[in-house]
């Protein structure tokens, strides 16, 4: 039986001023629309912003725009290392997970490896804010792993989803004219598919806020049963997966 979906995207950050946060509600018909873009500290905490969506609602999606697992390789081999000592794995089978080379085999491009400064940064923030939703909302949020059926958090990867809705457009993300006028593209095609009630002047002026709304759009994919599934869900599960549509899918437009 079709039900409502409450979509939370959040493009996450080490510092709580730069995380993006965006909340869609995808109805019974299928139709997404996404009615609230702000940033963390945007008048409360990002925790309790999110905690406060999720409130009450029972199918939701929590989907976060962050590494939520790390390499299984790499926690084997520094678990025995000492320092000093060699270690006899390729940094690409270190730092990157099988999630990781799915997209890459899948899209033909590499999200950023875990084991990066400022992305193995931005997964510990990731982590600590999903914490906080747990203990503010008082109420479980699981990874979810049943497309279209669970509830709970995911993890996404933006230029993933746009890529799979052939939107593979580069150099959004800075902060100048040319980025801006980028954005503002990728906005335009998405209003395809996206019934968007607040200004998008905010996501045109902020890549972070629009991160968030792509992060929304790939919760609703996995609300819809979209998304590609996890080759090997025990490794899934321990590493962490990056729920992602294939480039074979047209747009859903309504």
């Amino acid at each position: 039986m079709p039900v409502t979906w409450t979509i939370v995207g959040v493009d996450c950050a080490t510092q709580e001023e730069r995380i993006g946060l965006a909340r869609g509600t995808l109805d019974v018909h299928g139709k997404l629309t996404v009615e609230r873009v702000t940033l963390g500290t945007a008048g409360e905490s990002a925790a309790a912003t999110i905690s406060q969506w999720i409130h009450g609602k029972r199918h939701f999606i929590l989907a976060m725009d962050a590494p939520l697992g790390w390499p299984s390789a790499l926690s084997k081999a520094l678990a025995s290392h000492k320092a000093g000592a060699a270690i006899d794995v390729s940094s690409d089978v270190l730092f990157r997970r099988s999630t990781d080379r799915l997209v890459q085999r899948t899209l033909g491009k590499w999200p950023p490896p875990v084991g990066a400064d400022r992305i193995a940064r931005t997964s510990q923030a990731a982590l600590s804010l999903l914490a906080q939703v747990r203990d503010m909302a008082d109420r479980e949020v699981p990874l979810a792993w049943k497309q279209g059926h669970d509830s709970g958090a995911i993890e996404v990867y933006p230029s993933a989803s746009l890529t799979g809705r052939r939107l593979a457009i580069t150099g959004y993300k800075s902060d100048t004219a040319q980025a801006r006028k980028a954005r503002a593209e990728i906005l335009r095609r998405l209003t395809e598919e996206i019934s968007i009630t607040v200004t998008t002047d905010l996501m045109i002026e902020d890549a972070d806020l629009l991160d968030a709304l792509v992060s929304v759009l790939a919760g609703a994919d996995f609300a819809r049963g979209l998304c590609i599934e996890p080759e090997d869900l025990r490794a899934a599960k321990k590493e962490g997966f990056i729920w992602f549509r294939g480039t074979g899918q047209r747009p859903l437009a309504y």
